[in-house]
């Protein structure tokens, strides 16, 4: 224990060289036996007139048989931590799998023991410094620095949060993420099918009828994988020719057009099924909802032969992938000269900004050009 320049403070220095300040007084109220009450860490912002301050704090009170240490321990206890903002967020908003997956893997470990006031935006800017360089991540390229668009992710993900908690709950406090920087996402268009590409590829599945459903679905509708794995029979419409689609993201809803030659040959099929079945589905287990995976391991051979060889397994922005089909029914969208604005809504964006990579501006209809997409 080392004494400091102010009276009755001490510290012990720790192995990292963090210091732990406490105080001593006479208890008047204990035949005077000697007291030492702990203050905190020099990492945690707790300086030695911090420790004084308390001290004295401690004198006056027990000229008045009051005990600052009561106080204290009970303040601890009171301590709000970002974890405990997580955990109420996704209660409140029955959150995705993928969120909170984001939260325990990037965000949990680093912060979330950590007071919400004592979290700055040096604090956010280190975690997210330390996260990109770590990449700690489930994917399979866990040497690939990860992208602006991830860590993007994650800082909104910690701003959602706090502001869950300032809006819902009335928390008072500023939002540590305000003054972080964002992150520069490269917005060029993404690598997407051509038209012979299309065909050549519908040529090699053409006798598989559950990989060729799952492409059809997302070449018509431009739906995220688990949205395509989770329309069910009575999403369809066959009289309207529009699907009902799921935005997991936003728990919410939103309407898809499909072809009429592809409805035609979906009827007998879909009467097959019983109105909660998933379309894509095993022909035996119609009523289970099918896994990425499941779908993953029998496309993505596929396309690795036929559109990949050669390209770098790192080479995310031309390599051709699952999500290429949602940039596929974009990009055609825009080439048939589809409004900005109506391609936003069918690939239901949340922000127009999204959808400028493939800007071009037409008067036509988004639902009639459904019909003369791949043609």
């Amino acid at each position: 224990m080392v004494k400091t320049a102010k009276t009755g403070v001490y510290y012990n220095l720790l192995e990292d060289g963090d210091k732990v300040f406490y105080f001593s007084y006479n208890d008047i109220n204990d035949n005077k036996k000697k007291k030492w009450v702990k203050v905190g860490k020099y990492s945690d912002g707790i300086r030695e007139i911090n420790a004084f301050n308390l001290r004295a704090e401690q004198l006056s009170k027990m000229l008045h048989g009051e005990d600052i240490t009561v106080i204290a321990t009970k303040k601890k206890k009171e301590i709000v931590t970002f974890d405990d903002l997580a955990q109420t967020y996704f209660k409140d908003m029955s959150s995705t799998s993928s969120r909170m997956s984001r939260y325990n893997i990037h965000i949990k470990d680093i912060i979330g023991n950590k007071d919400i006031h004592k979290i700055t935006k040096e604090t956010i800017e280190k975690l997210l410094t330390d996260v990109k360089a770590t990449n700690k991540s489930n994917q399979p390229l866990s040497t690939q620095p990860l992208s602006n668009q991830t860590l993007k992710s994650i800082k909104e993900l910690i701003s959602t949060i706090y502001n869950h908690s300032i809006k819902k709950h009335g928390l008072e406090i500023v939002n540590p993420c305000i003054a972080v920087k964002s992150y520069k996402i490269d917005n060029d268009r993404q690598r997407y099918l051509s038209l012979a590409e299309i065909k050549q590829l519908k040529k090699v599945i053409k006798d598989n009828f559950l990989v060729s459903l799952f492409i059809d679905l997302s070449l018509q509708t431009g739906g995220r994988f688990e949205t395509i794995l989770h329309i069910q029979k009575k999403d369809i419409n066959l009289a309207s020719g529009t699907v009902t689609l799921k935005n997991l993201k936003t728990k919410s809803t939103y309407t898809g057009y499909l072809q009429k030659e592809f409805l035609a040959s979906m009827k007998e099929y879909l009467q097959s099924l019983n109105i909660n079945d998933y379309v894509v589905s095993f022909e035996d287990a119609h009523d289970t909802k099918l896994t990425q995976r499941q779908i993953q391991h029998r496309i993505k051979p596929l396309l690795d032969k036929l559109f990949n060889k050669g390209l770098d397994t790192k080479d995310a922005k031309n390599r051709t992938v699952i999500h290429t089909f949602r940039h596929t029914f974009a990009s055609h969208l825009a080439i048939n000269g589809v409004p900005i604005y109506t391609i936003k809504e069918l690939m239901n964006h949340a922000k127009i900004e999204q959808t400028f990579r493939y800007a071009k501006l037409s008067p036509e209809n988004g639902k009639d050009a459904i019909q003369g997409l791949y043609r």
